[in-house]
Formats: structure tokens, C-alpha cells, sequence
């Protein structure tokens, strides 16, 4: 069982190309805040009309629902969420420090789908 749980939305794009999560495009803005030695679930949810491969720093993460359907899924440190659709995973938080977590599409990253992981006491 997960710790703590928490969604973020996948946002942006579309007229003016500027990209987010859950509203913040600023690259170095804390979007998680996790705690050394929680297991921590995220549902990210794509709000737009493209694809985006996440990617998260200093971690393994394991997918566990696409579409709301759970499964035991793959270990990996990035995942494509498909246009218009919820991808969930899980991982334990076991290297402290601050993590960047960003789509993988350098022009969404640069336009400030980007963000980061802080661990706190």
C-alpha cells in the first residue's frame, strides 16, 4: 500500500505551445514533495491532445494502471502517456535529494512541462 498518492495533471499545449504540470511550467518549481522511505503512487493525467514520455530522475518506478485497468507493469524511469488518458505508477522513495521530473520531448520540457522531486523530513 502506498504511503501517499497523488495526481498530476499533464497540461498546455494546444494555441500557445506553453506546457505544465498540474499549472506549474516553471523548471525548477517543487510539483512533490516525499518523505525517505515512503512508497509513493502518481496518476498522470494527459490533458492534451499529444503524447508524453515522462521521465523521472534518480529513480525506478513500476507501471501499475493505464486507463484506470491496474496490472503488475514493467520497472522503468520513463512512460509515454498516450494523448487524453491516465497513466499510474509507483515507487519507493530511497535516494534523497531533489529530482527533476519532466516530459521527454525536449520542446515540452523546454516550454515548462518540467518540475521537481524534493524529499523533506
Amino acid at each position: 500500500m502506498p504511503e501517499r498518492v497523488e495526481t498530476f495533471d499533464l497540461g498546455g499545449g494546444e494555441a500557445d505551445y506553453a506546457w505544465n504540470i498540474n499549472g506549474n511550467s516553471d523548471h525548477s518549481g517543487v510539483i512533490a514533495q516525499v518523505r525517505l522511505g515512503e512508497r509513493v503512487e502518481w496518476t498522470l493525467r494527459n490533458q492534451t491532445s499529444m503524447s508524453h514520455p515522462m521521465h523521472l530522475h534518480g529513480h525506478h518506478f513500476q507501471i501499475i494502471a493505464i486507463g484506470g485497468t491496474r496490472f503488475e507493469g514493467a520497472m522503468r524511469d520513463t512512460v509515454l502517456v498516450p494523448a487524453k488518458e491516465d497513466v499510474t505508477i509507483a515507487f519507493d522513495a530511497d535516494n534523497s535529494g531533489r529530482w527533476p521530473f519532466h516530459c521527454h520531448h525536449l520542446y515540452h520540457f523546454n516550454a515548462g512541462m518540467a518540475g521537481a522531486v524534493e524529499y523533506i523530513s
